[in-house]
């Protein structure tokens, strides 16, 4: 009897033991379509319907976070490594794999934190496995030794279609792509204006010749495709902690994503090597901290245990047409107009303060636009039923020659 009870308990531990989670099944290629600088507030507000349809057909979030610093470099690696720059040594945009610094937790032979790319090379040594980048330091983060492909070209279109091309002649399991050219309409544009919002436009026909290349090739029944942003932006830059610049928005579409589900579960930056893996079926290293987004995927569901606070909105809008530096307009001989537009898609009221103080439900009630006589430091904030935003601020100058 007591040999009855040992094996029982074996069997249970065992039980207890297994992963608490099946891979998909039937995932045989990953295609994740990376936009540089592609803020959530410009995904909503710019005309994508390639992107749209691809949401309407899959699973998405508008609030993964960044790690930091909101730059390139450490955001593309955390989607490669499964981890931050505290774990990988990726902090800045001048990270070189020769650069001995801030060494990462583990290393591959290249001295460099475990990608993605190594994982699947490791477990599936037969695949097929390419990155196609625009802009040129993307490609230092990848060990050449276990890519097929690793090319880079010098704009979006031709990273496209050379992408395109790829997925025609070899199908392959895993490939990633960035498109380098909505980040260079937010420095020189400004984020959310006009230019920027344009550029995510064009972002999107150059999405459709990926979508229309997987359909092309046969395998839009067994592949996964995910479109990611490094970061956002504010006025011209990023880099700093704001949420505008921290937000970015993701989508889950294909094979064994569910369709037009608004995901309720927190991403991260890091998750999204973890998704991949997941999606391949492939063990993801200990020392990774990200983990798959499992209510994007048929058959999970949301975490029981989402903490249920204060609703975190989305803050709201400076517009300008100039968004000259460093915020807001810059007006010469006449007052300037102040223009602050709510977040799309979002509930409440804009309350604000033109004594640099932070505004509260009982600030001043942002009505329409008004004008400033002499330079102001105006912030605002959103509030619905249930939340807020965190605070934007906007420096208005007014420039009188006459008073010189």
């Amino acid at each position: 009897m007591k040999n009855v009870w040992i094996i029982t308990a074996c069997i249970l531990l065992a039980g207890c033991c297994r992963e608490d989670h099946p891979f998909p099944a039937g995932i045989q290629h990953v295609v994740v379509i990376g936009i540089d600088g592609m803020s959530s507030q410009g995904f909503i507000e710019a005309k994508t319907p390639c992107m749209d349809s691809l949401m309407r057909n899959g699973a998405y979030s508008y609030t993964v976070r960044c790690v930091l610093p909101t730059v390139s470099k450490p955001n593309w690696n955390a989607m490669l490594c499964g981890a931050g720059p505290d774990i990988t040594g990726v902090t800045s945009n001048g990270w070189y794999r020769d650069l001995q610094v801030f060494p990462p937790v583990v290393m591959t032979g290249n001295h460099s934190f475990p990608t993605i790319f190594d994982i699947v090379r490791e477990q599936k040594p037969a695949a097929e496995l390419g990155s196609l980048y625009q802009w040129g330091d993307f490609g230092s983060m990848l060990d050449e030794d276990v890519m097929n492909l690793s090319e880079t070209y010098p704009t979006a279109l031709e990273t496209a279609e050379k992408t395109a091309a790829y997925i025609l002649e070899k199908r392959p399991d895993f490939v990633f792509i960035q498109l380098d050219e909505v980040d260079g309409y937010g420095h020189s544009d400004g984020h959310m204006s006009s230019g920027y919002l344009k550029g995510i436009e064009e972002a999107d026909m150059q999405v459709r010749i990926i979508v229309d290349a997987v359909r092309d090739a046969g395998i839009a029944e067994s592949t996964l495709i995910m479109i990611v942003s490094d970061h956002g932006g504010i006025f011209h830059k990023h880099g700093d902690n704001t949420y505008e610049e921290l937000t970015t928005p993701i989508i889950f579409s294909g094979k064994g994503i569910k369709k037009d589900y608004a995901i309720r579960q927190q991403i991260y930056r890091y998750d999204v090597a973890a998704d991949v893996a997941f999606a391949l079926g492939l063990q993801a290293p200990q020392q990774w901290i990200g983990r798959p987004t499992l209510p994007a995927y048929e058959g999970f569901d949301e975490p029981t245990n989402l903490w249920q606070g204060v609703e975190l909105l989305p803050p709201p809008v400076f517009h300008t047409e100039t968004y000259n530096p460093p915020h807001g307009g810059v007006s010469v001989d006449r007052p300037a107009e102040v223009k602050i537009k709510k977040p799309a898609g979002v509930d409440g009221v804009i309350r604000y303060t033109v004594d640099e103080s932070v505004p509260t439900r009982e600030s001043a009630l942002y009505e329409g636009a008004f004008t400033v006589e002499k330079s102001t430091v105006i912030r605002a904030k959103l509030f619905g039923e249930k939340g807020e935003s965190p605070v934007v601020t906007a420096e208005y100058k007014v420039e009188n020659s006459k008073t010189k």
